[in-house]
């Protein structure tokens, strides 16, 4: 009689396995990503640093923004130097100001932004062309911001001048470490918009 239940046991273990294991051969979920939306590319060059610099103003990715400065994680530092207009606006934020300074005022305008609406930046010349002495390079470039917030009385748009210092770092990554802004006549500057949105 035992020989008659042989067969069976291999159909009985099978149907266990299917039970037990239900989905087993289901397609996974997949794994969102680590950074929605980003653009970002590994900086081995200068010039890298300003596309990812407009890529992340343009898409409003605050992290990717961030990744575009010194930071000591890095083994960087990053200082600011403001236009007049901005300093006038908010001495005091300026004389302090910090990394975690350059993250927070971008990251309120992006909070501000009108629905439907994206910032833009316009960096010319938007390429380093600058030989790099050791481990630093110097850039000079005209900008163009547009940000088109919902907040009564802030500039949306600024026009002037940047001067980065951009260092590599222990990875060989490069990052703005110095940036100094500079006012353009009847214009406002970034400065004033940093100014506006820093700490709200």
């Amino acid at each position: 009689m035992s020989g008659l239940h042989r067969p069976y046991r291999p159909t009985a273990l099978l149907l266990a396995a299917l039970v037990g294991g239900c989905g087993l051969f289901e397609p996974r979920d997949p794994e969102p990503p680590i950074t929605p939306g980003s653009t970002y590319e590994s900086p081995t060059t200068p010039s890298l640093v300003l596309s990812n610099l407009e890529r992340a103003v343009s898409t409003s990715n605050i992290r990717d923004y961030r990744r575009c400065f010194g930071d000591t994680a890095r083994g960087l530092g990053f200082s600011f130097v403001p236009a007049t207009d901005g300093y006038s606006a908010a001495p005091q934020q300026f004389d302090t100001w910090k990394i975690s300074d350059e993250e927070s005022w971008f990251r309120s305008a992006v909070s501000a932004l009108q629905g439907g609406t994206a910032p833009s930046l316009t960096l010319n010349p938007s390429e380093v062309t600058s030989t790099p002495v050791g481990d630093s390079v110097q850039h000079t470039a005209r900008y163009e911001l547009r940000i088109p917030h919902n907040r009564a009385g802030v500039e949306t748009e600024a026009r002037g001048t940047l001067q980065f210092t951009l260092r590599r770092d222990n990875q060989g990554e490069w990052a703005v470490t110095r940036w100094r802004d500079l006012n353009e006549t009847g214009a406002a500057s970034w400065s004033l918009i940093k100014a506006r949105f820093v700490g709200r």
